[in-house]
């Protein structure tokens, strides 16, 4: 009798704590989605500022410069918030040596 009271409690801790582990991961995906394209704005942002400044008056000028600084912390901010992963590794690394 105890032993089957303790399997069925354990049963719904178990199943209590998979579907509570389940939505945590479901709303970090979620989040880590709106990061993404949060990022890839930003790089189409910094990338669409370089074509409009392509001599670079802009982004020496003190008050503009400061946006461009800026716009260019928050992307490194936002590229070291995830980690990599081992796939993506040597395909960056290719895409260094070609540059």
């Amino acid at each position: 009798m105890l032993h089957t009271i303790i399997t069925i409690l354990l049963g719904v801790i178990a199943s209590f704590l998979g579907v509570v582990t389940f939505y945590a991961l479901k709303r970090i995906n979620t989040y880590e989605k709106i990061i993404l394209n949060f990022n890839n704005t930003i790089d189409l942002i910094k990338h669409q500022l370089k074509v409009i400044d392509d001599k670079g008056t802009f982004e020496s000028d003190d008050e503009v410069g400061f946006f461009f600084e800026e716009v260019k912390q928050l992307g490194k901010d936002l590229d070291n918030l995830f980690e990599t992963e081992v796939e993506d590794a040597p395909i960056k690394e290719k895409k260094k040596k070609e540059k």
